[in-house]
């Protein structure tokens, strides 16, 4: 997909943004294959697809397949992901499977990447994975791309400098993955890859968190109130 010049203002900017909020490392970006691809992703916070952004290179373009619950007609990251073309909004009861479904197609036809998370919901603990939705798996599979796992390590709390680590696995191939069984392997394969790219166990939370709510500010009110839930914080 091009890179025209709405998309690098944006790239830009975004890096700048979060660059200076937070310490954000990359590892495996070698482990890119040509693209098109499908980067599959685990999900903590309302900031992480500017994080992953904010880590991989202009080229090739990343394009993002809207979660479910999100209205990208509202919202500031919303609002400009979808003006600089960042996105493939998607909600079952506005939009049709079989539109989103070319739309995906049409990333991957131009060399594109499609971003999407794997996980069916927000998830807070760094050491572990929410169940996965079936998208990521279905979108590469029917056009025989590689899925590229990649792991936000760092985002489930965020605060003025915090290191966020992005960490990129080795490419899954999807040829011939045509039926359920093999859709189904392809599955248990990537949660194997991105499990590999946790951390071990689940990292200490200090007490002192400057300006933690910046961190917070992208993420919905019903995910922080799961979060307190959850985790306590």
């Amino acid at each position: 997909m091009g890179v025209d010049g709405r998309y690098r203002l944006l790239w830009a900017a975004n890096r700048l943004l979060i660059r200076g909020l937070w310490d954000v490392r990359a590892t495996g970006l070698d482990r890119w294959p040509s693209a098109p691809f499908c980067l599959a992703v685990n999900h903590h916070n309302g900031w992480d697809p500017l994080l992953v952004m904010a880590a991989a290179p202009m080229r090739p373009r990343v394009t993002w397949f809207g979660p479910k619950e999100a209205d990208f007609s509202r919202g500031f990251k919303n609002r400009v992901m979808a003006f600089f073309g960042g996105v493939i909004p998607y909600h079952p009861e506005k939009t049709t499977l079989t539109s989103a479904v070319r739309a995906v197609r049409r990333v991957f036809s131009a060399g594109g990447v499609l971003g999407i998370f794997a996980e069916g919901r927000v998830g807070f603990r760094e050491a572990e994975l929410q169940p996965f939705e079936e998208g990521a798996v279905a979108f590469a599979a029917t056009a025989g791309v590689p899925l590229v796992p990649a792991a936000i390590v760092g985002s489930s709390l965020l605060w003025f400098r915090r290191r966020v680590e992005i960490r990129f696995g080795d490419p899954i191939p999807t040829e011939g993955a045509r039926s359920r069984e093999a859709r189904a392997g392809l599955e248990q394969q990537l949660r194997a890859a991105l499990a590999d790219l946790l951390p071990a166990a689940e990292p200490p939370v200090p007490s002192r968190r400057p300006l933690a709510f910046i961190g917070d500010l992208l993420t919905g009110h019903d995910d922080l109130r799961r979060r307190r839930e959850e985790i306590g914080v």
